[in-house]
């Protein structure tokens, strides 16, 4: 079985730090997965886990919190597919967050990520390593156990405080919904989305790996046909946004996520989420997340907007081409009744 070399390389950087031999019976509470080691055959696969002791979730993504962890604290251990099903006490997810990346899904993720009362977890490892092992090995009824059974171990209560569990996947995984969905038929999916050009200039200043070719498995991010030249990764990255955006339209106009543009947050966390979640909030809470609502998502500094996009740099005429994949996106979005 196949992996993806690049996102492969870069999670075996997580797995450094005391190993510790995992038993039968084993207790993995305070343990979470990392990702998927192949073997010959599915039955030789193993689990990487990292147990995280103290150190809470509350970084933009799930593997800054990785890094961040004191290095004498890292603890490793690798068990059997298996052992998926031995972390207790925990939470059924509250809500899926899908998105096209720069556009918002942090700064809403880390809002949510502020109340004691919510576990968050940002773009972990795991799912989409056990997304590559369902395409490399071509079974599904088993992929969509490992998938529910690793979601479940993400939402691990520790303090006693958590009631609500929500996860924010890597901005590819929404060519994946019909799989998640089958993990949990249930939970409400979010789809965050932002103007095309505003995302590209984004990806322009600091690319993310999907945007770099060859860093994903390629069932994971099925493109559209094209002709582009050589090491035009502007053009590629229109490629990406557009793959992003028709996946998403006809699940949303099936009624299976709720659209949010960029432009509606934060305000729609306090207007309409918190309530459709369950979620309760003191008053403090909600002074505090309206004020980390003005802070960069990502940096933690004050968040005064993005640079103005050059006018002869080229993203405007991939943008247009973009735009009524967005447009469709906001027709749908305004009908369902939101407010622009």
């Amino acid at each position: 079985m196949s992996a993806a070399p690049g996102l492969a390389q870069q999670e075996r950087l997580l797995a450094r730090g005391e190993t510790v031999a995992w038993h039968e019976g084993m207790d993995l509470r305070g343990w979470y997965p990392l990702y998927v080691e192949r073997g010959d055959a599915l039955a030789d696969a193993a689990m990487c886990w990292r147990e995280l002791g103290e150190t809470a979730f509350s970084d933009a993504f799930f593997v800054n919190t990785l890094t961040r962890q004191p290095h004498e604290e890292r603890r490793i251990c690798r068990t059997p597919l298996a052992a998926l099903a031995t972390p207790g006490d925990c939470l059924a997810p509250d809500a899926f967050i899908f998105h096209v990346s720069r556009c918002g899904s942090t700064l809403l993720s880390q809002l949510l990520a502020s109340l004691p009362q919510c576990i968050v977890m940002s773009e972990p490892p795991v799912i989409d390593s056990l997304l590559r092992l369902h395409h490399d090995s071509g079974d599904p009824a088993a992929s969509i156990t490992l998938l529910r059974q690793a979601i479940l171990a993400l939402g691990q209560r520790r303090s006693g405080e958590e009631s609500h569990f929500i996860i924010k996947f890597d901005c590819w995984h929404i060519h994946s919904l019909d799989l998640l969905r089958q993990a949990f038929p249930g939970t409400p999916c979010l789809f965050v989305y932002r103007e095309p050009l505003a995302v590209l200039a984004s990806h322009q200043r600091q690319r993310g790996p999907q945007m770099v070719p060859g860093m994903l498995h390629p069932a994971q991010l099925p493109l559209p046909a094209h002709q582009l030249a050589p090491g035009d990764i502007d053009g590629y990255t229109g490629l990406v946004l557009a793959s992003l955006l028709n996946a998403a339209l006809p699940h949303a106009a099936a009624g299976q996520l709720q659209l949010i543009n960029y432009k509606q947050l934060p305000g729609i966390l306090f207007s309409d989420l918190l309530a459709r979640f369950g979620i309760a909030t003191t008053a403090t809470q909600l002074q505090a997340m309206r004020a980390r609502g003005g802070v960069h998502a990502k940096y933690g500094t004050v968040y005064r907007g993005d640079p103005p996009v050059p006018a002869a740099d080229g993203l405007a005429a991939i943008a247009a081409q973009l735009q009524p994949g967005y447009l469709a996106l906001e027709a749908l979005r305004l009908h369902a009744g939101q407010s622009q």
